[in-house]
């Protein structure tokens, strides 16, 4: 019986000294744990609205003058006198063909105007002969009108003839094929010793002139996009975001992609050329998320809040959820409303809590 009292006795001393000693652990941790809150000046804007809503589309530069040149004559092609990248002006010889056959033709019109010629001539003394001999009484009426038939026929023989040499000097002219603007040759799809025939290109040429943006937009935004609109467009190897205004949109769309056509006239820039990539940023409006300056974030285990400060100005962090950034900006599409107050600039030591003594500051 004493024995199990001292065990009892001995039970209840060390459950007092275990729950003393997780009791000054307690305290001694609560202790460790408690920051004095403090009061810091710091500049407090409002979150604010605005921000322009982009819609951004890739695509190509592309030439509004392409042309394939082709000849209007069959024949060999004698000689190609111009390569892919070369620069040429209008007028200028692109590529000669074989005129054999064409001077066979001229030749033979010729020759057909020569007998249309003499045929004339012979129609015409015969007709002043017929006339004096009219005016004697010496051949009939009918005689007569029958030679003035001949005459008008060996005249309309004689301007036919005529006609038939200008076409085939026309087409001797149609053998050297000249280049219908200034530009750039692209393509090459003949050699020499190729035949050439009518509508079948030669060579592709490209003005560098007249260069455009080609883009395609979804349908659920081709409604914000109109002829005359201001597009900044950026293309890749040419410094600095270019100022375009779209020149046309074509009405009708793609059934697979969903996308309409788009082009932007671009000013003339030094480096530009037709194929070069880039990207079309279309503004279709303004948000109405608020938008939060890069500084005023803070991030806090791979998240980004902020500061809110309330009306007795303490400090209180708040995770975001963003949604567009930009470079000096983002949006918050959840975690702040419109005109709550932020730390623009947190600092370090800034803690949940403590007084902000406001320095107002506006940012744009």
């Amino acid at each position: 019986m004493k024995r199990k009292a001292n065990f009892i006795i001995i039970a209840t001393a060390v459950c007092v000294a275990v729950l003393a000693l997780f009791s000054a652990c307690g305290r001694a941790q609560q202790n460790s744990t408690v920051v004095p809150t403090q009061s810091l000046t710091l500049p407090v804007i409002e979150a604010q609205t605005g921000a322009i809503i982009e819609y951004t589309t890739v695509g190509s530069v592309v030439s509004d003058r392409r042309i394939e040149v082709a000849s209007r004559l069959s024949g060999y092609i004698r000689d190609i006198l111009v390569q892919e990248g070369d620069l040429v002006q209008n007028g200028q010889v692109l590529a000669r063909l074989d005129a054999a056959d064409v001077q066979g033709a001229i030749d033979q019109a010729r020759a057909g105007v020569g007998a249309a010629k003499a045929a004339f001539n012979d129609a015409k003394t015969d007709l002043e002969r017929f006339r004096m001999l009219f005016k004697s009484g010496t051949v009939s009426e009918n005689e007569w009108r029958k030679m003035r038939l001949k005459f008008e026929a060996s005249r309309q023989t004689l301007n036919q003839a005529q006609a038939g040499l200008d076409a085939a000097l026309a087409q001797r002219v149609y053998a050297e094929i000249k280049s219908p603007m200034d530009g750039v040759v692209v393509a090459r799809f003949k050699r020499i010793g190729d035949l050439a025939l009518p509508g079948v290109p030669l060579l592709t040429l490209e003005s560098r002139r007249d260069l455009l943006f080609e883009t395609f937009v979804a349908e659920k935004q081709i409604s914000a996009v109109s002829d005359g609109q201001i597009v900044q467009v950026r293309i890749d190897g040419v410094g600095g975001p270019l100022e375009g205004t779209v020149r046309r949109v074509v009405p009708s769309g793609d059934p697979v992609t969903r996308t309409y056509r788009v082009k932007i006239a671009l000013p003339q820039t030094n480096g530009l050329r037709p194929g070069m990539f880039g990207r079309a940023v279309f503004p279709l409006g303004n948000s109405r998320s608020p938008v939060v300056p890069r500084p005023a974030l803070v991030e806090r285990g791979g998240l980004r809040g902020v500061f809110v400060v309330d009306d007795s100005r303490t400090a209180h962090f708040r995770w975001l959820r963003i949604g567009r950034e930009w470079p000096d900006r983002v949006e918050v599409t959840a975690g702040l409303k419109t005109g709550e107050r932020l730390v623009a600039q947190p600092i370090a030591a800034l803690r949940d809590g403590d007084t902000i003594s406001e320095k107002n500051v506006r940012y744009d």
